[in-house]
């Protein structure tokens, strides 16, 4: 792993944890609780989401009886 995807790696945990958290905080201080709970979901599901695109999705996961595979 190289260092720029350490980094987007960082930022994109950041975003994800720090983003949601403070607007949720803000939110429930200012009496809108709800509203915040509901940004704080929708904050991690973006960041589940977004995981799932850029790493978990291109990976070529294969076991050794998958069919259409190249026998070694």
């Amino acid at each position: 792993m190289d260092r720029s995807q350490l980094v987007t790696g960082g930022l994109l945990l950041a975003a994800v944890v720090l983003v949601p958290g403070l607007a949720k905080y803000a939110l429930t201080q200012f009496g809108y609780g709800t509203l915040g709970t509901v940004i704080w979901y929708g904050g991690y599901g973006a960041g589940v989401l977004l995981v799932w695109a850029l790493w978990l999705r291109p990976l070529d996961i294969a076991g050794p009886n998958d069919h259409g595979r190249p026998e070694d």
